[in-house]
């Protein structure tokens, strides 16, 4: 049994990446912290590791960390996090689309290069009208995502940028009230345009369909101007830096612990109790990486004065889609059918919007989709130290399947008893089959395969409830204001006094960018 202090200024209850990057600003401010996580290390799904073979290296959940690098943590922590290792590498095309029958789209990362590819397509005006109509948001916006949205100030900001913006060519409230199918529709001709831009809110947890998806696909866009870095030998060496760093600031991870309550005396909270019963006081807060479901339900279960309202509120937490992935390790590097893809960045793999669409309405209605859109992710393409000489990895991540299904949109047998085994290698087998007209050859070139499904990341992680990747959806009936839960008001500030919340569930939402933890820190060292 690994012994930790009995006391702290800040207790985290869970070790992921925002909750590691708040400890390491807290330590700085002379805070006392102990982190306590579940799980068997930390940095939550920030990871990288050898899932078969030796020397394969494989990112089990996320790869890319463009909000990260393009955020204030990594302009404020980088250099620290330099010095213990951390390296980021950015490939020359940030994304791209592919369709079976050749068309592309690849959005390089230079300025100049696509330009031209925009004007091979015919959608110069296109893109340049939509970037105008969007420029005077931007900043605003990306300053409102770096804290929280429950201050008069971020409210303000927020009512503002809808009641200033009503006479412009495309309404800030318009953005955040439309869809991103909807906005590709409207500014883009082409489909291989519309198909690199539109499955992006996904990896946020927003449909093509969900409101709120049209502002996620502009800021995605917006954000992947500057490249779609991946750290260099795999994204876990972010969660490695960032240990180090607290570790040298004096701070220190716990991992196997799993908390079971958070103990709340004279009306806020005064620490942690384990579930094999051991307690750590707590003399400042109680920081939580979870989302509010666990956050009531457990750990404030038996909390006096949390308010009726506020657990039901909790008990409604939705999670929406699941995350389905494959992590191969192929013989050499595939290829693309349109070599401009092989230069590596994330590259959205499908058969067009309207398939995009229809396989997501399959998946919401507990169907295995017949036709799965993929994103796909080599990052042997500009990083070759993660294989064996002349090897490659490859993710290939499908965000459109249910989390619980009940049958197969395309008819067969599979999916009637769930994520079983049998039903994760045949819906593995339709997606190399899907990917196959893309990268042809792949399937020969498979040495080994890892499979991954929402029951997968349901049994590693109650943040994911039954298998969501973004841990709850993100359209507008869940985001912004009403994130995580519509009592929090999208800050971080939970309903007993000294209890945060940080992580996936809370503002902005999914992906590796430390934003919540960052947000907290500066809250409590005022």
């Amino acid at each position: 049994m690994t012994d930790f202090p009995g006391r702290a200024d800040v207790v985290f209850v869970g070790a992921g990446h925002n909750a590691l990057v708040a400890a390491a600003y807290l330590l700085e401010a002379g805070r006392s912290v102990c982190l306590l996580d579940r799980m068997d290390q930390p940095g939550g799904w920030v990871r990288t590791a050898e899932l078969g073979a030796p020397g394969f290296l494989h990112d089990p959940w996320s790869a890319l960390h463009p909000l990260f690098v393009g955020g204030p943590v990594w302009s404020e922590l980088g250099p620290q996090l330099s010095r213990h290792g951390l390296e980021y590498v950015i490939a020359p095309v940030a994304t791209g689309s592919s369709l079976p029958d050749g068309r592309t789209a690849v959005a390089a990362v230079d300025p100049q290069t696509f330009a031209g590819e925009l004007a091979r397509l015919g959608e110069s005006a296109g893109w340049n009208d939509l970037f105008a109509a969007v420029a005077p948001y931007l900043e605003p916006v990306f300053g409102l995502l770096g804290a929280g949205l429950d201050t008069a100030g971020a409210q303000a900001k927020l009512a503002s940028l809808i009641r200033d913006s009503r006479g412009s060519a495309l309404p800030f409230g318009r953005l955040l009230s439309g869809s991103a199918r909807d906005l590709v529709t409207g500014c883009f001709r082409t489909e291989e345009l519309r198909c690199l831009a539109a499955p992006w809110p996904l990896h946020l947890g927003a449909g093509p369909e969900d409101p709120a998806g049209a502002l996620w696909t502009v800021l995605v866009l917006a954000t992947l101007a500057a490249g779609n870095p991946a750290p260099v030998g795999g994204s876990g060496r972010l969660a490695d830096a960032l240990v180090a760093l607290v570790a040298e600031r004096g701070g220190a991870v716990f991992c196997g612990a799993d908390v079971e309550e958070i103990v709340v005396r004279d009306g806020r909270a005064a620490g942690v109790r384990t579930a094999d019963g051991r307690t750590v006081t707590a003399d400042e807060a109680v920081v939580v990486s979870a989302g509010p479901d666990q956050l009531y339900g457990r750990l404030l279960r038996d909390a006096p004065g949390v308010p009726a309202a506020v657990r039901t509120q909790a008990r409604g937490f939705r999670y929406r889609r699941g995350c389905f992935q494959l992590n191969l390790a192929p013989s050499a590097r595939p290829r693309f059918r349109d070599s401009r893809l092989d230069a590596g960045g994330g590259i959205n793999l499908g058969r067009g919007l309207t398939a995009l669409v229809t396989s997501v309405r399959q998946a919401e209605a507990g169907l295995l989709p017949q036709y799965p859109s993929i994103a796909w992710h080599e990052p042997t393409a500009v990083d070759p130290s993660r294989a064996p000489e002349g090897r490659a990895v490859v993710r290939l991540q499908v965000l459109d399947v249910p989390l619980r299904p009940t049958g197969d949109a395309a008819g067969t047998r599979y999916g009637a008893g769930g994520w079983d085994a049998a039903t994760g290698e045949a819906f593995a087998d339709r997606v190399l089959s899907e990917a196959e007209p893309h990268a042809p050859g792949l399937t020969g070139l498979v040495l080994e395969r890892h499979i991954t499904t929402p029951a997968d990341l349901a049994r590693l992680s109650p943040n994911a409830g039954p298998g969501d990747h973004a841990s709850g959806e993100n359209s507008l009936t869940q985001a912004f204001l009403q994130r995580p839960i519509p009592a929090h008001a999208g800050g971080y500030r939970a309903a007993v006094p000294g209890v945060w919340l940080i992580g996936a569930s809370t503002w902005p939402g999914a992906g590796v960018n430390g934003v919540s933890g960052r947000a907290v820190a500066r809250s409590l060292i005022g």
